[in-house]
């Protein structure tokens, strides 16, 4: 399934957020971006990314850069 992000994961605070190239919304703290969304992650994002799947509460971690507008992600939890 790929990566879809709803209303509730584009709200913005501020100047908090930002859209990547894929129109994905996320925060940035350092050279980190936060993702919220619906589904396990197959956008590109830089190494190091966190994304949130809301619908199935498990998290993922970019393991590696933004090549050919895809990375890899690794799922490194999930809630109980």
């Amino acid at each position: 399934m790929a990566t879809a992000q709803v209303d509730a994961d584009k709200k913005t605070v501020g100047m908090l957020t930002e859209k990547d190239a894929g129109s994905f919304v996320y925060t940035a703290i350092g050279g980190i971006r936060f993702y919220t969304g619906q589904g396990a992650p197959s956008h590109a994002s830089v190494k190091g990314s966190l994304y949130m799947d809301t619908t199935a509460a498990e998290m993922y971690i970019c393991v590696t850069a933004n090549t050919a507008n895809t990375s890899s992600w690794k799922k490194i939890t999930r809630a109980s």
